[in-house]
């Protein structure tokens, strides 16, 4: 059985980044670089409302903004 994915996105035409739920109103945000394989972030996440009908836009933000200093190096 796989995961539910709550959102996902590619960065950069290299870096996978993808919630997956874990419960009812948490999730696990990963980014994976493509290009060698490694995962760069792996964290439990809040889901805003319980993500029924899709995550919340204050929450991607909250997201985007982890993965953009995970791969700019800053975190």
């Amino acid at each position: 059985m796989t995961a539910e994915v709550v959102w996902e996105s590619v960065l950069d035409d290299r870096y996978d980044c993808k919630v997956t739920r874990n419960s009812e109103y948490s999730g696990q945000l990963k980014v994976l670089d493509n290009q060698t394989k490694e995962t760069l972030y792996d964290e439990e996440v809040f889901l805003s409302h319980g993500a029924f009908f899709g995550p919340d836009v204050a929450d991607v933000a909250d997201w985007r903004d982890k993965i953009v200093k995970v791969v700019d190096g800053e975190s």
